[in-house]
């Protein structure tokens, strides 16, 4: 296993025809599109038209219900490489992962 210090974001997904953009760490370019291939069960055909680009971990984004953070950040959540640490659906304005929907535990009362 590589170290943190050692992973990589890369936004894949394409912006005029798919739907999502998704943000995957992983060591290198190649093994982030195998793995999201794999992973959600795109075919080889789908995997050549997108694209596929850097994207920098300490880069601000806005997440859904969370507010705002970077990949560094919740990458402290993540046990193993790669992952997607969030997405972006077209038209959207902010990111999604699975802090969206968050609800903070509620004091009891006692």
């Amino acid at each position: 296993m590589k170290t943190v210090k050692e992973l990589k974001g890369y936004a894949i997904g394409d912006d005029f025809k798919f739907q999502i953009v998704q943000v995957v760490i992983s060591q290198s370019k190649e093994i982030a599109a195998f793995w999201l291939r794999d992973i959600a069960g795109y075919t080889n055909a789908e995997m050549e038209k997108f694209k596929i680009s850097a994207f920098p971990l300490d880069k601000k984004v806005f997440i859904r219900d969370f507010g705002e953070t970077t990949a560094n950040e919740l990458m402290k959540q993540i046990p193993k490489y790669p992952a997607v640490v969030f997405w972006k659906e077209k038209g959207n304005d902010y990111y999604e992962n699975w802090l969206s929907h968050f609800e903070p535990d509620k004091p009891s009362d006692g």
